[in-house]
C-alpha cells in the first residue's frame, strides 16, 4: 500500500506501508515505537549500503541532519566515513609542522 504519511525522502513523496511480524518478546512494546525504530534502522542500513546520503536519510526521517548524525552514531554509523588507510596516507602527506 502506498500512501502519503509524511515519511519519505521529502514531504511530497509517497511512502509505502508494510506489515511486519514482530517476534513475541518484542510484542508488548508500543506499536508506534516499534515502527519508529524499524524506519530508523532501515534508513541507517540504506546509508550504509550507499543508497542514501546522510542528508537524504535525515529528510526521510523528518530530522535535522545533526539529530540524525547523533542517532546514527549510536547505531555505529558515524558522520565521517573515511577508510583508515587512506587517512594514514593523507596524514603522512601533511608536513609535521602543519598537523
Amino acid at each position: 500500500m502506498v500512501r502519503g504519511t509524511g515519511y519519505g525522502y521529502n514531504r511530497h513523496e509517497a511512502s509505502m506501508e508494510i506489515t511486519v511480524e514482530i517476534p513475541g518478546p518484542l510484542s508488548g512494546q508500543p506499536t508506534e515505537e516499534l515502527a519508529r525504530r524499524a524506519r530508523l534502522l532501515l534508513v541507517i542500513d540504506e546509508v550504509r549500503a550507499g543508497r542514501l546520503t546522510r542528508a537524504a536519510a535525515a529528510r526521510a526521517l523528518d530530522m535535522t541532519l545533526d539529530d540524525f548524525l547523533i542517532v546514527a552514531g549510536q547505531h555505529g554509523l558515524y558522520a565521517i566515513d573515511h577508510d583508515i588507510e587512506d587517512f594514514k596516507r593523507e596524514l603522512k602527506a601533511i608536513p609535521k609542522g602543519q598537523r
